[in-house]
């Protein structure tokens, strides 16, 4: 079973700071998507909680069709949930104990997908579609619910708390330098300097979630020059005069910069580029570069 990162359907854009929470799923290639404007809160003893923003997108099901219907689709890891043996609290034990920072992250993605995937089968939560008298979309249906089913089986392995497990193999992943790791780890309430700077690194190297989330943010919370963030915010909207990309691109753009009111303090939600100086320009189009690249290369 692929869990893909794709085009998809969503229900809404981050608009405000308080909390949303959303999700659609599709019959075709049965996908799911989450998206979070998350309060922050601290995770870890001792923490100082910011706001935050999570963009997730996931799909239990093959890619079976690339539709492209999604206003703010994830460019993110392509996760197999089958890429590694043995049950899932096995597979946290295994990627701890060897320091395997592409496995840790895959088995981090899996411990957020539990808790959601347990809620998918809890049919009260989410809205119902009327029942379709097409066989291939009752087949899609049967099988979208045997996989989440058996996802949700192989999560009741886990021994101890979930999240505590996931901040761990997030550390391995970071330690070792996982793009988009350090942002999962901020998005948990992880407020370190080290993975303070891995977020800002992290997006620097054209990592879409750091991308938004250093953008939105006051320069404090990252400990960053207002001349850094300018870059960085040019960034985005360079990249989202991509012609191949850049429609996407815009979508992740309008949610930082609605966002960057209610998270960084600025007056109005558009990012200002007028008055850049030549070395952020030119720090702005390396960024755009390599997040258009990351992005045509499936977000790797």
């Amino acid at each position: 079973m692929i869990i893909r990162r794709p085009y998809l359907v969503i229900l809404a854009i981050i608009l405000a700071s308080s909390a949303l929470l959303f999700f659609t799923r599709q019959t075709d290639d049965v996908a799911v998507i989450k998206q979070m404007h998350d309060t922050g809160s601290a995770v870890i003893s001792g923490n100082t909680a910011f706001p935050s923003i999570a963009v997730k997108t996931i799909s239990t099901e093959g890619e079976s069709k690339k539709q492209q219907q999604a206003p703010l689709p994830e460019v993110g890891r392509h996760l197999d949930w089958n890429k590694y043996p043995g049950t899932l609290d096995s597979q946290i034990h295994r990627a701890l104990e060897s320091h395997n920072g592409e496995m840790a992250m895959d088995v981090a993605e899996k411990l957020w997908e539990c808790p959601f995937v347990a809620r998918m089968l809890n049919s009260t939560d989410f809205p119902q579609q009327p029942p379709s008298q097409d066989v291939a979309v009752q087949a899609a249906r049967l099988k979208r619910i045997q996989n989440d089913q058996r996802i949700n089986a192989d999560c009741q392995t886990i021994a101890g708390d979930p999240d505590q497990w996931r901040l761990r193999l997030l550390e391995v992943a970071i330690e070792k330098r996982v793009a988009g790791a350090a942002v999962e780890s901020f998005n948990l309430g992880v407020r370190r300097p080290e993975v303070l700077q891995a977020v800002v690194q992290d997006a620097q190297v054209g990592d879409i979630a750091s991308l938004v989330n250093v953008a939105s943010h006051k320069t404090t919370d990252f400990d960053i020059s207002p001349d850094k963030q300018r870059a960085i915010r040019y960034a985005l909207v360079v990249a989202s005069e991509d012609p191949d990309v850049g429609k996407m691109v815009g979508k992740y753009r309008r949610t930082a910069e609605v966002s960057s009111v209610s998270l960084g303090g600025e007056v109005k939600p558009k990012f200002d580029d007028a008055n850049l100086s030549d070395d952020m320009r030119k720090e702005a189009n390396a960024i755009a570069e390599r997040l258009v690249s990351r992005i045509k290369r499936g977000g790797q």
